[in-house]
């Protein structure tokens, strides 16, 4: 047989050392592209407007005492448990919430910034169920959740671990968070999202991160997020708000998220929505502020339309990524930074559905110039799924996004022009200088989604997407390696877990 050729044996080499190399982690990811915005100045004073006219004229509840006594201080209408906020009071509230600020992991490059010109990407979480890499739809166990960290930590397209990336339903709901917590502060180094559900937990939850990385280290830095969901129309409740108390008043983060169901507790309108659910979120960041000036917080919002037909909800709709425009203008009128759902999907299955409704969402954040890209990895059935295999697929699709967010640069284009006037007409650009010097980093090159030509991808197995990914996920955890953490610290991690255990009655009752 012939010896190949020294082209072929070139490419070949080539491609055996993009298969070796690691591509780093995501860190800043600053947009290059313009936003795209869904109304005018006008119709977005007027939301506003609106906005602001709900809580002054209905108010809105906020159901815990400590915040009663806090607004009633700050000055505000306060009636039983509904607050009635004066404009001016919340505007200069929602104010004081920067417009940027830095998360960090334990580990190198993991330290980034999160600002109103920045792109974030962490996978989903909450769901209690998994869709194996067996294609096996069931309960989700603490092995998924360490599997899932693991697959987080060893894709460079996240620059977050969620946290609560799946209910481990084989633990007791009392000892959950405790659990949560602890994967996520050990099969990963990455910022994390903490379980903040209620006082007791959300100081569990601190303490644990005080052990991984010392008091004095929280202080100044922030490594956690916590989430605090809405409970829409019109009601934070106090599991809630002493979550984002202990968050905020201890150094770290807060995403605040109403919760839309597109006329089911919001009305069957975009823009009577928008409104709403604006002045749900400006009212709890208003009080983020007031506990904690200053207080690193990122505007949320999880919206999806309910079905009229069933009551189920839908992602990817028009509607939904209308909102999420409006709500993206609205953030850079406050000058905060905002979060939408990435790659959600309503789909059974890991298959064309599921692909066309988290492109959809993806797209629509991207180009709104979406800040925090929340559940962008793995989101399958209304987030009742977390699909491991989408979630090996979603983590290339992150690195994609971010390439498009970041735009063009004509840093090589006098040189490429160089290029064009070598080659002149009729030629072709292949083997220029220009070509060869450049190819490799010229166009991004996606591992899960196939390229070759029919002949090619049939004689490899004719291997499909599903297929693909599953292969991508079990090579991620193949590659997984646990990051450092220092063994007296993983020592007290464990013992502190242990006594919770034993203080806390793991019966539900």
């Amino acid at each position: 047989m012939a010896p190949p050729s020294p082209q072929r044996r070139g490419r070949g080499s080539r491609k055996r050392a993009r298969e070796q190399a690691v591509t780093p982690r995501l860190s800043t990811t600053r947009y290059g592209i313009k936003p795209v915005e869904i109304v005018s100045e006008d119709q977005l004073e007027k939301i506003h407007q609106a906005s602001l006219g709900i809580l002054a004229k209905i108010g809105i509840d906020f159901r815990d005492e400590v915040a009663l006594r806090q607004w009633r201080d700050a000055g505000a209408d306060v009636r039983g448990e509904r607050v009635h906020l004066d404009g001016e009071l919340v505007e200069s509230l929602v104010a004081l919430a920067p417009e940027r600020f830095e998360l960090t992991g334990r580990g190198e490059s993991t330290r980034f910034e999160l600002g109103v010109d920045t792109i974030t990407f962490c996978p989903m979480h909450g769901a209690p169920n998994v869709r194996d890499l067996n294609g096996v739809r069931r309960n989700s166990t603490i092995e998924d959740l360490r599997d899932i960290n693991k697959i987080v930590q060893t894709s460079p397209g996240f620059h977050m671990a969620s946290g609560f990336a799946c209910e481990p339903m084989d633990i007791p709901v009392p000892w959950r968070h405790l659990h949560i917590n602890h994967s996520a502060f050990v099969e990963t180094d990455l910022p994390v999202f903490g379980m903040v559900t209620g006082e007791e937990r959300s100081l569990d939850t601190l303490a644990m991160a005080e052990i991984v990385y010392g008091k004095e280290f929280l202080e100044d830095n922030v490594v956690m997020m916590g989430h605090i969901s809405g409970n829409s129309p019109l009601v934070w409740d106090s599991t809630m708000l002493e979550g984002l108390r202990v968050m905020v008043e201890n150094g770290q983060g807060a995403l605040i998220s109403p919760f839309v169901l597109g006329a089911a507790n919001t009305p069957a309108d975009v823009v009577a929505t928008v409104v709403q659910l604006n002045a749900e979120a400006i009212a709890c960041i208003a009080y983020s502020q007031l506990v904690r000036p200053g207080a690193p917080i990122i505007y949320g919002q999880y919206s999806v339309a309910v079905s009229m037909r069933s009551g189920a909800p839908m992602s990817g709709m028009p509607e939904v990524n209308l909102i999420n425009g409006i709500v993206g203008q609205l953030a850079r009128r406050y000058g905060v930074p905002w979060r939408t759902t990435a790659s959600q999907a309503s789909a059974k299955q890991f298959d064309a559905q599921s692909g066309y409704e988290s492109a959809t969402s993806y797209m629509a954040g991207v180009t709104a110039n979406c800040n925090f890209m929340m559940h962008a990895g793995g989101w399958d059935e209304a987030g009742m799924v977390h699909c491991i295999a989408k979630l090996a697929a979603d983590g290339e699709q992150n690195l994609m996004m971010a390439a498009y967010a970041a735009g063009v640069k004509f840093d090589r284009l006098d040189e490429a022009l160089d290029a064009v006037a070598r080659i002149g007409p009729g030629g072709h650009y292949l083997g220029d200088e220009f070509t060869l010097k450049y190819f490799e980093d010229a166009f991004f090159t996606p591992e899960v989604l196939d390229y070759e030509a029919y002949e090619n991808w049939e004689i490899a197995g004719s291997r499909d997407m599903t297929t693909r990914s599953v292969e991508k996920a079990k090579s991620l955890l193949a590659r997984y390696e646990a990051p450092t953490l220092d063994e007296s610290r993983r020592q007290a991690l464990d013992e502190f877990v242990e006594r919770r255990q034993t203080e806390i009655n793991p019966s539900i009752a």
